[in-house]
């Protein structure tokens, strides 16, 4: 992929994501956060799951019979983590605009990396294991 096109890339997923903010304030007038929520994942499960099935199935499953404790520990360790960030993200709407959440919720990029730095682990996509 050229530069120009990952930057472009990356400027198109910077505007959406920030947009998203406004929807988010908007969608929840007539529903709660938990609820806003639960659809928000039920509808981006039923996009991904098809190309799941397509693309990663095999992956998916040699790395679940590789070790299923790791696999499913790690599972919940993700889902929690998740579940609470994207929780908190939608009460914090409830109490401030929607420019405040956003500027806080931006500092998961920066922190990602510092916290995979303290660990000392390096990133891997499950592709990428042999």
């Amino acid at each position: 992929m050229s530069k120009s096109i990952s930057l472009f890339s990356a400027l198109l997923c910077t505007f959406i994501w920030g947009t998203t903010f406004i929807a988010q304030d908007t969608g929840m007038d007539n529903i709660g956060p938990f609820t806003f929520n639960a659809v928000r994942f039920f509808v981006g499960f039923l996009a991904i799951f098809p190309l799941m099935i397509l693309f990663e199935l095999k992956n998916f499953k040699s790395e679940f019979k590789l070790d299923k404790k790791t696999f499913i520990i790690y599972s919940l360790l993700i889902g929690i983590s998740l579940f609470l960030g994207s929780a908190l993200q939608q009460v914090a709407l409830l109490y401030t605009d929607v420019a405040n959440a956003a500027f806080f919720t931006i500092f998961y990029v920066p922190m990602v990396p510092i916290i995979i730095f303290m660990f000392g682990k390096k990133s891997m996509h499950w592709s990428n294991e042999k």
